[in-house]
C-alpha cells in the first residue's frame, strides 16, 4: 500500500498521501492520544502502588516487631565484678541479687618429680600397671622398662581424655615433669600401682597433689551456696554465674537484671522512620495543590487516603489509664511528621518497663497499640486483603485501557486503509475526467482556430 499512497494525487493534485496523513494525525490526537495518556497514568499508578506496597510492608514489619513478645524478653545485666560474671537468657526474671565470699572450685592437679628425659626410656623403670581413678572410673596404664615420659602421657590421654589431661612440662634446661589435671572441678584423682617396688612407675614419678580438688562456695543474698563447678546455671532461672576468682572478704558483686531497652528503643526509631516514609509518600500521592494545579496520582482514591487516618487513629489513642505513645517521646507535628525524643523514651522506660510493654504489646485481655496497628496493617497487606484487591483493580483497569487502545488503533487503521483505497479510486476518476476534458478542450480550440 505504501507504493500506491506515494502515487496518490497524481490525477487530482488534491487527494494526496499528505492529506491522509494530516487527517490521520488529527484523528490520533482526538481519539488515540487521550487513550495513551490514560494508559500512561495507569502505568504510573502501578509504579506508585508498587512503592506504596513496599512502604506498607516495611511499616507493618515495625508494628509486628513492637507488638510481639520476643522484643520485650531481652535482658540487660550489670554489676558483674572480676570475681563473678553473670550472663542472662531472654525472658529471665527481672531482679537484683548479691554475691559475696566467693571461693572458687578447683580442678585436681598432680605433678611428678623432675626427670631428665621425656622421649627416652625412664631410668630404672620396671614394668607394671598404674591405675588412675577419677569420678568412680578406673583407667589402667600399662608400662614397661622401655616406656618414656611421653609414652605415659600419651597412654593417659588416649584412655582417659574425657576425664583428665596429661602433659609433659619442661621445668629446667634438661628436666621434665608429668602433669595430670582433672578436666572438671571437684573431681579427685587417685593412683595405685601393681608394682610397689623401687622400679614401680608411681615410686619413680613420686606424684604430688599440687592442687587438691574442691567445690565452690559463695553466698547468694547471704545464703551459703556450694557447687561442684564454677559455672552455675541451676541457682537462678535463666542466669549463669561464672566464678572467676576468689573474692576478697570485703568485696561484693551487686548484680542487676533489667529489661533491655536498647532493642526496643532501636525498633522505635525504625518505626518512626518507616512511619514518616509511608505517610509522606501517601500525602504526595493523594495531594491536591490548587495554586500549582499539582494533583497526586491517587488523589481520587478513598482507600489510599484512608490509610493515614486509620494509622493515626491508633498511634494517637489513649488507653483506659490515660497512657499513650506521647508519654514515651512520640510526637506528630502539624505537617504529619513523627519524631521520637529518645531521652523521654528512656526515662519513661526506666520508670516502669512493664507498663510500657502492656501499652505497646498488650496482654491476654487487652490489645496493645502496636498489636492493634499490626492487625490493621494486616487488613491492608494480608493475602486477598484491601491492597491486593486494589492492585487487581488497577491491573484490570489498565488491561481494559490497553484493549480499548488496540481496538481504536485497529479501527483507525481500517478506516484509513479504506479511505486510501477510495482516494486512489477517486483520483483515477478525476484523472480520466481531466484527460477527457483536455481532449475536449483541444477539439474546441481546433474548431475555434478554423475561423
Amino acid at each position: 500500500m505504501a507504493g500506491t499512497i506515494n502515487s496518490l494525487g497524481i490525477g487530482s493534485g488534491v487527494l494526496t498521501s499528505e492529506l491522509i496523513e494530516k487527517l490521520r494525525a488529527n484523528d490520533e490526537t482526538v481519539i488515540i492520544k487521550p487513550m495513551e495518556d490514560k494508559i500512561t497514568l495507569a502505568n504510573q499508578k502501578e509504579d506508585a502502588f508498587t512503592l506504596l506496597s513496599s512502604l506498607m510492608t516495611t511499616f507493618k514489619a515495625s508494628a509486628t516487631a513492637l507488638s510481639g513478645s520476643s522484643i520485650y524478653l531481652g535482658r540487660s545485666i550489670n554489676g558483674s565484678t572480676d570475681a563473678v560474671t553473670a550472663t542472662v537468657e531472654d525472658g529471665s526474671d527481672i531482679q537484683s541479687f548479691n554475691i559475696t565470699e566467693v571461693d572458687k572450685a578447683e580442678k585436681n592437679v598432680w605433678n611428678s618429680t623432675a626427670l631428665g628425659e621425656k622421649s627416652t626410656p625412664i631410668t630404672d623403670l620396671g614394668s607394671g600397671t598404674l591405675t588412675i581413678t577419677i569420678n568412680g572410673e578406673d583407667f589402667t596404664i600399662d608400662y614397661t622398662a622401655d616406656s618414656s615420659l611421653n609414652d605415659i602421657r600419651d597412654s593417659i590421654n588416649e584412655k582417659a581424655s574425657d576425664e583428665m589431661t596429661a602433659s609433659v612440662l619442661q621445668v629446667g634446661a634438661e628436666s621434665y615433669e608429668l602433669v595430670i589435671s582433672a578436666d572438671t572441678e571437684n573431681q579427685a584423682i587417685t593412683f595405685s600401682d601393681s608394682n610397689s617396688g623401687a622400679d614401680g612407675l608411681s615410686t619413680i614419678l613420686a606424684l604430688n597433689n599440687i592442687q587438691p580438688a574442691k567445690g565452690a562456695t559463695f553466698k547468694y543474698n547471704g545464703i551459703e551456696i556450694t557447687r561442684d563447678t564454677n559455672e552455675i546455671s541451676d541457682l537462678i532461672n535463666g542466669v549463669t554465674l561464672t566464678l572467676n576468682q576468689n573474692q576478697e572478704a570485703t568485696d561484693s558483686a551487686n548484680i542487676n537484671i533489667s529489661q533491655n531497652n536498647t532493642a526496643i528503643s532501636s525498633e522505635m526509631s525504625i518505626f518512626v522512620q518507616n512511619y514518616n516514609n509511608l505517610i509522606n509518600n501517601i500525602q504526595d500521592m493523594t495531594s491536591s495543590d490548587r495554586e500549582s494545579g499539582a494533583i497526586g496520582i491517587f488523589n481520587g482514591d478513598s482507600l489510599i487516603k484512608s490509610i493515614t487516618s486509620e494509622i493515626n487513629s491508633i498511634v494517637t489513642q489513649v488507653d483506659s489509664k490515660g497512657n499513650s505513645l506521647m508519654d514515651y517521646g512520640i510526637e506528630i507535628d502539624r505537617y504529619g511528621e513523627m519524631s521520637l525524643d529518645s531521652s523521654a523514651f528512656s526515662a519513661k522506660f526506666a520508670e516502669d518497663s512493664s507498663a510500657m510493654e502492656l501499652l505497646f504489646s498488650g496482654s491476654d485481655d487487652v490489645d496493645g497499640i502496636f498489636t492493634k496497628l499490626n492487625d490493621k496493617m494486616t487488613e491492608y497487606t494480608g493475602y486477598n486483603k484491601l491492597m491486593s484487591t486494589f492492585s487487581d483493580q488497577l491491573e484490570t483497569s489498565k488491561d481494559a485501557l490497553v484493549s480499548q487502545h488496540e481496538k481504536l488503533t485497529a479501527s483507525l487503521d481500517s478506516r484509513y486503509e479504506i479511505m486510501t483505497k477510495r482516494f486512489i479510486a477517486y483520483d483515477a476518476i478525476i484523472s480520466r475526467i481531466n484527460s477527457q476534458f483536455s481532449s475536449l478542450q483541444m477539439m474546441i480550440d481546433a474548431e475555434a482556430n478554423k475561423d
